[in-house]
């Protein structure tokens, strides 16, 4: 028997603090925040994920990885050597994995003046210890991860700009079993980067207020391009 896999959680930063939202399997419309956490002191976070019982917080700022409790005390620190002035045009990203045990971050250093190369780097969840660490062909300012809800394996999704290039975003519904196309999804979004697709046919978008907003097909309609 599979078990039951726990509700996905997922953050937004807002008022400089870390906002946790519970994502139940019929919850739609506006979420509201399950937890805040309050980052440390100085700390400006470009990237959070929360574990599943909203006890632990991971966060990433340009320099950074910290863990802290749900209420607020820290577990560990690790420091990005060497030290980054540059302001923008990079943004460290953190998951963790699907049992909790690693966090997984990674490292835009080439961006950030560290290196020629960026980084992926495994953490121990509980105490920081770099468990691996891969160097990385590219030259990236930011990236998602994506966990495989049953074999638990982590993909790398590196966002590299070109400057001047016109961007342009679709969402595409794909037949699992053959891998064929299956028609395009229309997601109403004020920001490109916003939506979050959660694998089941809904996704989240921010609302007015900051609080993502889940959403999915009505009656399974699709808009499908000639």
């Amino acid at each position: 028997m599979i078990p039951a896999r726990p509700p996905r959680a997922t953050t937004r930063h807002r008022d400089g603090l870390i906002h946790a939202y519970v994502v139940d399997s019929g919850a739609f419309g506006t979420l509201e925040p399950a937890a805040v956490f309050r980052p440390q002191a100085g700390d400006e976070v470009v990237g959070s994920a929360v574990r599943p019982d909203l006890e632990r917080v991971v966060y990433t700022t340009r320099n950074r990885v910290v863990c802290l409790t749900r209420a607020g005390d820290l577990v560990w620190a690790s420091a990005f050597e060497r030290h980054s002035d540059v302001r923008y045009g990079h943004q460290p990203a953190g998951a963790l994995s699907l049992d909790g045990r690693t966090v997984w971050v990674y490292r835009p250093d080439a961006m950030a003046g560290r290196g020629s190369a960026d980084q992926w780097v495994v953490y121990d969840a509980e105490s920081g210890v770099v468990l691996a660490r891969r160097e990385l062909e590219t030259v990236g300012h930011g990236a998602w991860h994506q966990v495989h809800p049953v074999d638990g394996s982590i993909y790398l999704d590196i966002g590299e700009g070109q400057d001047d290039e016109e961007e342009w975003f679709r969402h595409h519904l794909v037949d699992l079993r053959t891998g064929t196309l299956a028609g395009e999804l229309v997601v109403e979004a004020t920001d490109p980067y916003a939506p979050e697709l959660l694998g089941d046919g809904s996704w989240l978008t921010n609302g007015p207020a900051g609080h993502p907003v889940r959403a999915a097909r009505p009656n399974g309609a699709l808009r499908v391009r000639p």
